[in-house]
C-alpha cells in the first residue's frame, strides 16, 4: 500500500467480504470459533487455545513465548544470541489490570466468549457487576450475547470486537476500586 500498488479496502467492502467468508465457510460445515479461525467440528487448532483461555504455556527456542499466569517471558529471536547462552530472555510481570484486560480481550475473540463466573471469582463481584453493566448496550444492540453465564460476541459481529472489547476494559468500567497491581 505504501508503494501505491494497491489501495486500502473501504470499510463497507471489508465487512461484506468478511461476512461472505463467514457465510461460505459456515454453510460448508466449518465452525467460526475465533475471530480469524475456522475449522471442521472437532478439528480446532489447539496451539493458540492456551492464549485465548489464559492458561499457562511453555515456549522453547528462539523467539518462543511462555506464560505462567502472572508473568510472560520470551527468548530473543536471534539464533546466534540465543545459542551464546548469555542474556537471552526478557519478561514482563502482568498487573491485575493487565490480566483482567487480557482475559476479556482473548476470551471475547472466541465463540465461547467470557466465563462471567470466572471473572467474578478471579477479579471480584464488583468488577463482574461493572463488566455486565458496561456490556448491556452491546447486548441490547445484538453485538454481544449473555447466555448460560458466558458473554460472547456472535461470529457475524466479530468485526466489532475491538469496540466491544475496548468498552469492557478495566479503565472503561465504572468501578470503585482501581488497584492495578497485586
Amino acid at each position: 500500500m505504501a508503494r501505491g500498488t494497491f489501495a486500502p479496502v473501504a470499510e463497507q467492502v471489508s465487512e461484506q467480504e468478511f461476512l461472505a467468508v463467514h457465510r461460505t465457510l459456515t454453510d460448508a460445515g466449518f465452525e467460526h470459533y475465533e475471530i480469524s479461525n475456522f475449522a471442521r467440528p472437532g478439528r480446532r487448532a489447539i496451539h493458540n487455545s492456551a492464549y485465548w483461555s489464559g492458561e499457562p504455556y511453555l515456549g522453547i527456542g528462539p523467539a518462543a513465548h511462555s506464560f505462567d499466569g502472572r508473568q510472560r517471558r520470551w527468548a530473543v529471536a536471534d539464533i546466534g544470541r540465543y545459542l551464546d547462552g548469555g542474556d537471552r530472555y526478557e519478561s514482563e510481570r502482568l498487573t491485575e489490570r493487565d490480566r483482567y484486560n487480557e482475559t476479556v480481550m482473548t476470551a471475547l475473540r472466541t465463540i465461547e466468549g467470557l466465563d462471567t463466573e470466572a471473572i467474578g471469582r478471579r477479579f471480584g463481584p464488583q468488577r463482574l457487576e461493572a463488566l455486565l453493566e458496561a456490556a448491556r448496550p452491546w447486548i441490547a444492540a445484538g453485538d454481544a450475547a449473555l447466555r448460560d453465564g458466558r458473554l460472547a460476541i456472535p461470529p457475524e459481529r466479530f468485526l466489532l470486537s475491538d469496540a466491544v472489547i475496548g468498552a469492557l476494559f478495566w479503565d472503561c468500567l465504572l468501578y470503585t476500586s482501581d488497584a492495578a497491581d497485586d
